[in-house]
């Protein structure tokens, strides 16, 4: 089982999806109803009137987009902190609350501070999230089959998470990755390199051995589907750092030892109880191991002779992710690097496809608005070009005219589908004299200039203004200056900016290197909730999050 059982599983989803796309009014309609059908013997339906608004839904042709404009006039926008009594509710045990089925599992997600939030998942829920993964597997096989033909490391719950539930009894986290993908989880299951059962190690530093380990001694990689390009690359230096760790093990036909000068039996204590009997023991492979001490032995990594058949890298590349890009497509020439849609625990937004351009908004897994700058909201039939919005979604799990907190731009369109470009976090943001920054302006101001990976950190004593941390090994001290003056005049064009600028309030933006900027960002994420493998770096630092110190503090 495989590439071809794969292949046959989501088979037809990407057809589907233009067909949805070539109508999105209808489809987002249509999807509504749906919604507002499964779940109408809820306390929040009952609250609400859906059943009048599934009246309006099923109005004749004439009035097709009737039921969404009444959707928008009966239920006001709400943020995590307006559904969290709700959520609570049901993490304690309380029944149709925001749904009308149960929840199968709620799933942690966290933002740049506050800490992680809980998010429902149902079955029907799901399933609409598969709707838009399959098209996009699909378009996959259909366009890059090199990429689907060999194994594959997709990284998708939070590595070295421990079983957990609420108080009411329902887990945090589905029992496997697999579950995301229903009927299609059997053929990736048999294609994937890194067995889901490595997930279940609760030491990182154990969990990262095995991975590594396990893609390292397999030459038939092909694909790798990760959220944050740093959360591989960080995987790839360590890989060189513990690199003879590593080649010793996959040499012997074992696991790794946890960490340097560690006894044998270590590795039965850091990966015994977690994999019992769901994993045989790694064949012995000295010429395998050979090959990669070789490549990584370079001064430059030669990861193309580490994985010769790797074709492509599925991760985030717009918004604070694009500064990685770079470095990524450098260490790595001639692996297509695709932007992932936006994705995000909360809900699918869009859908990548292989032709070149942006994302899709995936019109058949979630009913999406895009809210304007003056609080206006509009359907995917309704957006204008070259238009940024926040997002705020309603799905088949509980959450209605959900304020994602993503900003995007409409670049163009697919069918009649609204094509979508991450811009940034709308809700990382910084006030400290009224000038009012947010990720997605700091990020568009950064973008001429000469930097890569940043992070624009607030500092509010003993005199406000901004830090531009820079990572060493990308600029000189004079140069990092210079990028700091140059991205003090472009953040002028904002009047508040430019205005407390003018008058003192804020000093002038000071510019600091540290080493190993994308592993100091990633641990930072973490302290602030975000789960590893999907953290952020962020390009702005929120007001009442660590400052400089706390970056500087954390080990990479």
């Amino acid at each position: 089982m495989g590439w071809t059982e794969l292949a046959a599983a989501v088979a037809g989803a990407r057809d589907r999806f233009a067909r949805q796309a070539a109508c999105p009014a209808q489809a987002q309609q249509a999807l509504l109803q749906s919604i507002l059908s499964r779940h109408r013997g809820s306390r929040f339906a009952l609250d609400h009137g859906f059943e009048r608004l599934l009246a309006r839904c099923a109005a004749p042709a004439s009035t097709l987009h009737e039921g969404l404009a009444a959707w928008r006039d009966a239920v006001p926008p709400a943020d995590h902190a307006g559904v969290a009594p709700a959520i609570d509710a049901m993490a304690a045990g309380a029944q149709r609350v925001l749904v009308d089925e149960p929840v199968v599992a709620f799933e942690r997600t966290g933002g740049s501070t506050g800490g992680a939030k809980l998010v429902p998942l149902t079955a029907s829920g799901l399933d609409l999230l598969r709707q838009g993964l399959f098209a996009w597997i699909d378009d996959l096989c259909l366009h890059r089959p090199g990429a689907m033909q060999g194994t594959s490391y997709w990284s998708i719950s939070p590595a070295a998470r421990a079983p957990g539930q609420t108080d009411g009894g329902v887990p945090i986290g589905l029992a496997s990755d697999a579950e995301y993908f229903g009927d299609a989880a059997a053929a990736i299951g048999a294609m994937l390199c890194v067995p889901s059962a490595i997930g279940s190690v609760a030491d990182i530093g154990a969990w990262r051995s095995a991975t590594l380990r396990c893609l390292l001694a397999d030459a038939r990689l092909s694909l790798v589907s990760v959220w944050s390009p740093t959360f591989w690359t960080e995987l790839c230096r360590h890989a060189v750092e513990q690199r003879e760790r590593l080649v010793d093990a996959i040499a012997r036909g074992d696991w790794p030892v946890p960490a340097p000068g560690s006894p044998a039996d270590a590795v039965d204590e850091a990966f015994g109880a977690a994999f019992g009997d769901a994993l045989p023991a790694p064949r012995p492979d000295p010429a395998r191991a050979r090959v990669v001490d070789a490549a990584l032995r370079a001064p430059q990594p030669d990861w193309a002779r580490v994985w010769p058949r790797l074709a492509l890298l599925s991760c985030w590349t717009h918004g604070s992710a694009a500064a990685w890009v770079p470095g990524l497509a450098a260490a790595f020439p001639g692996v297509e690097i695709q932007g992932k849609g936006l994705l995000a625990t909360e809900a699918i937004v869009s859908v990548p496809l292989c032709d070149g351009g942006d994302p899709v908004a995936a019109v058949g897994s979630t009913v999406i608005e895009f809210e304007d700058d003056a609080g206006r909201c509009f359907n995917c039939h309704e957006v204008a070009q070259g238009g940024e919005y926040a997002v705020l979604v309603t799905t088949s799990a509980g959450l209605y005219r959900y304020r994602l907190g993503d900003r995007v731009q409409v670049t163009g369109h697919w069918q009649h589908a609204p094509r979508l470009r991450l811009l940034g976090r709308g809700a990382a943001s910084s006030d400290l004299c009224g000038e009012k920054l947010d990720e997605a302006f700091v990020l568009g101001c950064a973008r001429a200039l000469p930097v890569g990976a940043m992070r624009l950190v607030p500092v509010r004593y003993p005199a406000r203004h901004y830090r531009l941390v820079l990572d060493a090994a990308e600029c000189g001290e004079a140069e990092a200056g210079r990028i700091a003056q140059r991205l003090d005049e472009r953040l002028s064009v904002n009047p508040q900016y430019a205005y407390a600028r003018r008058i003192g309030q804020l000093g002038a933006i000071v510019a600091c290197r540290v080493d190993r900027l994308a592993a100091r960002l990633q641990a930072l994420a973490l302290m602030n909730g975000q789960r590893l493998g999907d953290a952020k770096p962020g390009a702005l630092g929120r007001i009442d999050e660590p400052d400089l110190q706390a970056v500087e503090r954390v080990a990479p």
